[in-house]
């Protein structure tokens, strides 16, 4: 029997992908699978979009206005020698690669759009203090560092999730929180980075920013919601993000949760008054937006979703 890999339907669930119109304020449906689910959306180009399922990596051609694909749309990224992957992945800025989080904790760079042979990043078989895995959430607009969630597990069996700027040439990290809060979601807004964070209030994740060389991160929500995976447009205009009711723990699946926007101004430690709006309501939370879904143009973008009929 095959081994089952990544994570899987419920009964009754499907998979569906949608784009967003900002400038509209509307999403349309363009994939939907009651057999695979697909998850973190990337946008390779306005034609092209970059998801995982059942362990592995896959394109998606987003279709015309009207059409809705199904699984048998989705292209395979071959990825010889790298093992399953999770749904933390992120484009190179030039679009000719993609860093993959697989789950032996290792990060990968796979070519595009063809795939083949994987350049291993990480190697955390090194004698380390730790045991360590590698989550990546963002890559510089220069592509000279990337931004991931480093998890650690200490002599005693505690696990720590820390932000770390990672080198890509020789994957050493250089840590920029070491402490008991869980941080996760890291992602550049031009070179600021953005995380989220229980650092102001415990069990209650809020976004943060930290700017370069910066060691207090600067709140950015703050509110009694559990916020999650900020994305900054690649003009600097919006700041999206998923919010969860309050008192979730971590990002589970298969919750009620919201899509928000904010100004992208507050990524760079701008102070002003204003309100986040909501742009989506749906079924989701594990791998809606797990990753930097924008569109290079910053006009749209991708997001998953996953209900359940009774």
């Amino acid at each position: 029997m095959t081994e089952t890999r990544g994570r899987q339907l419920l009964p009754g669930q499907t998979s569906r992908v949608h784009v967003y119109d900002v400038e509209a304020r509307t999403s349309r449906l363009v994939f939907e699978s009651s057999t695979v689910l697909v998850e973190a959306p990337n946008v390779l180009d306005a034609e092209t979009l970059v998801l995982n399922g059942d362990g592995d990596l896959w394109l998606l051609p987003v279709p015309a206005a009207g059409d809705v694909l199904d699984e048998t749309a989705l292209l395979p990224v071959p990825m010889p020698g790298v093992d399953e992957i999770n749904n933390d992945h992120v484009l190179d800025p030039s679009g000719a690669s993609v860093v993959v989080s697989a789950r032996n904790g290792e990060l990968y760079r796979i070519p595009l759009p063809d795939g083949g042979a994987a350049t291993q990043i990480t190697d955390t078989t090194t004698a380390l203090p730790a045991k360590r895995k590698f989550y990546l959430h963002g890559i510089a607009p220069d592509a000279g560092s990337l931004a991931a969630i480093v998890g650690e597990l200490s002599e005693d069996g505690v696990w720590t999730t820390d932000v770390a700027i990672v080198d890509p040439a020789t994957g050493e990290p250089t840590f920029l929180t070491r402490d008991g809060f869980p941080d996760d979601g890291c992602a550049f807004a031009g070179d600021v980075l953005l995380f989220n964070t229980e650092r102001f209030s415990p069990g209650t994740a809020q976004l943060a920013s930290l700017r370069p060389g910066g060691s207090e991160p600067v709140r950015i929500t703050n509110d009694d919601r559990v916020n999650w995976f900020p994305h900054v447009s690649p003009d600097g205009a919006h700041l999206l993000y998923l919010s969860y009711e309050p008192g979730v723990q971590g990002h589970p699946a298969d919750h009620r949760v919201e899509l928000r926007l904010l100004p992208g101004a507050l990524a760079r430690g701008a102070r002003m008054a204003v309100v986040p709006e909501t742009l989506v309501t749906l079924d989701g939370g594990q791998g809606t937006v797990n990753v930097p879904p924008w569109a290079p143009d910053s006009t749209w973008f991708a997001y998953c979703d996953y209900p359940v009929t009774s």
